[in-house]
């Protein structure tokens, strides 16, 4: 999320003055120059913090790296403790985080975000957060949760606030338990909410032959609807993109048994990918109380290491990219929609967003609406119901915590029973030798006519069709509609297994998603080659190797078509001008190293191959570039294929010539930039909410190594936000120890004057790790 430019008046003014100044001025002259403002900057790095609770004490130690591990007497005071670090080190994110999914962010932002207000607020996250929270407040994790919200509410009430609220003169809210699930609910929307079967239907009405380059790879004989197909249209698809998971982000992680390792230990790797945002989206640090102790990362909200390791086991997690999101129409008579012969009420209810304006705050009133199953969007002559298994409550914090708690990995599967949304690829080893791979999570059954079919379709809601037995939005599900937990296909003890966003399961009789779920195969080729080819040199793998593996910027799609171009350099028509750059890719070792041209060359290539290939055909049915097909589709399509053929020429175009033409594209670009290599493109610039308006907020600019395509993954170009690898993980279990090696792309810390605002930046592009050894 990226907010526009502020407008609270004084201290935005200053501080617009001052970046004017810090050209010319070091920070420290340029703080002096503000010394009468001198609270509003007031922050301490602490080493140590001795904690005393309505629960019992506390202490709190910080790294070299402001990395907090928590000692306490016992569990809800080492959740406190959790709840006040948190606050401490990344309050205003946390803040940020509930805002948007309360639809609360032109409270203190501005009128320019009220349509993503009203999108949050007609979504109704906050009571899919309070189901949720209804359901856990009777359990054994309720007193532990409430101990973390009062930590929490301890910092805001006591602590130093960090510098953004004072430059937008508000004190956030107490956190509650709901907050907390909010969160949940953020994180898995972000990796689920997809609205690729409304751009699904808009492309096959608009473009019916198209329908060839999204393939269902189903494997298996559901019948694929498409008779249901509403009047969606590009106003509607533009505006809800931008509330989407983005469909380039993914992960990388893979686990090795001790039989192919020097220590004869299991080792495990996990970096996923998520946006880079300042502060960055994970926090790091180390709970004990008793003989529970647990190390890794958590979201800044959560009181659980979701991603770590204790003395136990270790586990990792990537997104399964599976379609747990349906949409439903309807046949309408005024307020009143058609359900299974009966005439039911749209739910409605009246909610009021708040605008900060120039002459101060306005209320508008959202009106929500709800069908039977799920919230309506009504938008651009559109409405469409929205099933998402989050609308639930749902139970992956007894998941994670079960996670935490666990001394196998038995006992991680069987925690694994209640993690629901996102489903995620877990890989689990144990100190025991053991390995194991769940893609744990919801999967919805639907039918049509008593028999299974895809969901990448729109359902007629008005029949029942599509339907999830079972599933109750904003209520309890009880679940029955799915696919059983014991038949998710999984792997106990594999030798080795990978997963990066990939399709996981081709053999399986339950439909988990069409091609628009799942990311390219490049990452997870890749690592299965390294894997294999280290496994049959007959060399053990050590943590060097893994390093060297999340530090891997071979490009296989660069193989594939840089191979193809070689094979078949005679038939390519390429321009005199274009000549020498082609000669950089024959010549080139298909790594994304900032330093190479060729990596450049392929990069904005790669565009044009895109572009030249499809934008004839899809702008002239309306479509645009966010409409493409993935790359794999590209890659191998015939020759001859008719998507090669310019509409536009009175010739026929062939593969060869389109590739000729974009060489073209991609050279006048490169010389109308002045681009010498590839990081002059390919550049981490990674900001702060506030940016542009307060730039000395954002993190220093970096050339970088790396491709979406990748196994070190950066993505240059994401919008809003850029994205890659926003955790590396490398864990295993040798000499009585569990070890991790670990970073994060920025620093543990949210608050600009702290020393660990940044310092691990340039660790993390460098592949650097920080270190956490626990024994017996």
């Amino acid at each position: 999320m990226r907010l526009p430019p502020l407008r609270r008046g004084q201290f935005v003014a200053l501080l617009s003055i001052a970046l004017l100044m810090i050209i010319v001025t070091p920070m420290t002259l340029y703080l002096d120059l503000f010394s009468p403002f001198g609270k509003f900057w007031k922050y301490s790095d602490f080493q140590s913090i001795e904690l005393s609770t309505p629960y019992g004490k506390a202490r709190i130690e910080y790294d070299d790296y402001g990395n907090p591990t928590i000692t306490a007497d016992n569990m809800e005071s080492l959740f406190y403790a959790a709840g006040y670090v948190q606050a401490k080190d990344r309050l205003f994110q946390m803040d940020l985080q509930r805002r948007l999914m309360r639809g609360e962010l032109s409270e203190v932002f501005g009128e320019s975000l009220n349509e993503t207000d009203e999108f949050y607020i007609k979504m109704d996250f906050v009571s899919a957060a309070e189901a949720t929270w209804k359901y856990f407040e009777n359990s054994e994790f309720a007193p532990l949760l409430k101990a973390y919200c009062d930590g929490v509410n301890d910092y805001i009430s006591n602590g130093e606030l960090p510098i953004e609220f004072k430059l937008l003169n508000y004190k956030p809210d107490p956190w509650t338990p709901v907050d907390t699930f909010l969160v949940n609910k953020l994180i898995a929307w972000g990796l689920t909410g997809d609205f690729w079967d409304l751009e699904r239907a808009y492309i096959l009405k608009n473009l019916p032959e198209a329908e060839e380059l999204y393939p269902a790879a189903l494997n298996h004989s559901y019948p694929i609807i498409y008779q249901n197909i509403p009047n969606i249209n590009k106003s509607l698809l533009d505006w809800l993109r931008n509330f989407e998971r983005d469909d380039d982000a993914g992960s990388n992680n893979w686990i090795v048994s001790g039989k192919y390792t020097a220590s004869g230990e299991p080792m495990l790797a996990n970096d996923p990918h998520l946006s880079l945002r300042v502060p960055p989206v994970w926090y790091r640090m180390h709970l004990k109380a008793g003989d529970f102790e647990v190390w890794g990362v958590t979201f800044p909200g959560i009181p659980v290491i979701v991603i770590g390791q204790n003395k136990y086991i270790s586990w990792g997690v990537t997104n399964v990219g599976a379609d747990v999101i349906d949409f439903y129409t309807y046949k309408f008579d005024g307020d009143r929609y058609l359900y299974k012969g009966k005439w039911l009420e749209v739910q409605k209810e009246v909610k009021t967003l708040r605008m900060l304006t120039d002459e101060g705050i306005k209320e508008k009133e959202v009106v929500v609406e709800k069908t039977i199953h799920g919230p309506l969007i009504d938008k651009y002559g559109v409405k469409v119901a929205v099933a998402w298994t989050g609308f639930s409550a749902t139970t992956e914090l007894r998941a994670i915590f079960g996670l935490n708690k666990a001394k196998s990995v038995s006992d991680a599967i069987e925690a694994l029973r209640w993690f629901y949304v996102p489903a995620q690829n877990f890989v689990i080893i144990d100190r025991q030798g053991n390995t194991a791979y769940y893609p744990a999570g919801k999967y919805p059954i639907r039918y049509v006519d008593g028999k299974p079919v895809a969901g990448n379709v729109i359902f007629n809601g008005s029949k029942g069709d599509g339907e999830w037995k079972g599933f109750k939005p904003y209520d309890t599900s009880t679940w029955e509609g799915f696919v059983p937990f014991e038949k998710i296909p999984h792997l106990i003890n594999p030798d080795f297994v990978a997963t990066a966003n990939q399709r996981p399961i081709f053999d399986f009789k339950y439909y988990l998603g069409d091609s628009g779920y799942f990311t390219d195969p490049y990452r997870g080729m890749r690592i299965y080659e390294m894997l294999e080819e280290k496994i049959r040199s007959g060399k053990k793998l050590t943590v060097e190797d893994f390093v060297e593996m999340q530090k891997d910027v071979y490009s296989k799609p660069a193989e594939f078509i840089v191979g193809d171009i070689k094979e078949n350099l005679e038939r390519i028509p390429f321009s005199e001008k274009a000549k020498p750059y082609v000669d950089e890719l024959l010549n080139w070792d298909y790594r994304m190293t900032y330093d190479s041209k060729a990596a450049l060359v392929f990069s904005l290539f790669l565009d044009e191959y895109m572009n030249e290939t499809f934008y004839d055909e899809f702008s002239k049915a309306g479509l645009g570039k966010d409409e493409y097909p993935k790359l794999w589709v590209l890659q191998n399509l015939d020759e001859n294929s008719r998507w090669f053929d310019d509409i536009r020429t009175p010739g026929k175009e062939n593969k060869w010539d389109i590739i000729a033409r974009a060489m073209d594209k991609a050279v006048e670009k490169i010389e109308k930039n002045g681009y010498e290599k590839y990081g002059d493109l390919n550049k981490l610039v990674v900001v702060h909410p506030f940016s542009p308006k307060v730039l000395f907020l954002n993190y220093p600019v970096l050339e970088m190594n790396g491709s979406k395509y990748t196994v070190y993954n950066f993505r240059y170009n994401y919008k809003p936000d850029q994205a890659g690898s926003s955790w590396r993980m490398i864990t295993t279990f040798e000499n009585a120890k569990a070890i991790m090696y670990g970073v994060i792309p920025g620093g543990n810390s949210g608050n600009y004057f702290s020393k660990h605002y940044d310092d691990q930046i340039e660790m993390w592009r460098d592949c650097r790790y920080i270190v956490t050894e626990v024994g017996e």
